[in-house]
């Protein structure tokens, strides 16, 4: 755990919620703009389909609204457990992010060195083929 964590879990001061720290690991939260900039540009390039989005979502919203009021109760009623199922999540992303290190990357920069580390072998793989069929000629 980092020492902010610690600082935090220590005087008790907040709680740590998995979602949040999900979000905001660099991939996801890197990811998640991503996504909100494509679909931004989507809907400012084709007006039809920026309407649709805005119809669809309200209607997300506003389901959303109605799902929040209507599970409150149950919410509130299993809080001790969403507590212990949340603290063994915390520690599970702890090994994770222990475990693989990608998770610390934007993805702009996962994607760039996965590209590097998987054209050279295929520049090397094309080069002995092309040599072996020079070979055979």
């Amino acid at each position: 755990m980092t020492a902010k964590k610690n600082q935090t879990l220590q005087n008790g001061s907040a709680k740590e919620n998995v979602l949040q720290r999900v979000m905001q690991l660099p991939v996801v939260s890197s990811t998640c703009e991503s996504l909100q900039r494509t679909y931004a540009s989507t809907k400012e390039a084709h007006p039809l389909m920026a309407s649709v989005c805005e119809v669809y979502e309200r209607g997300v919203q506003g389901a959303s609204a109605l799902a929040m009021w209507s599970v409150e109760p149950v919410v509130r009623r299993l809080e001790p457990q969403f507590a212990v199922a949340n603290n063994l999540a915390c520690r599970g992303l702890d090994h994770l992010e222990e475990k693989i290190p990608a998770l610390q990357y934007p993805v702009d920069k996962l994607a760039s060195e996965l590209k590097g580390t998987i054209s050279s072998p295929l520049q090397s793989a094309k080069s002995t083929i092309g040599n072996s069929v020079d070979k055979i000629m």
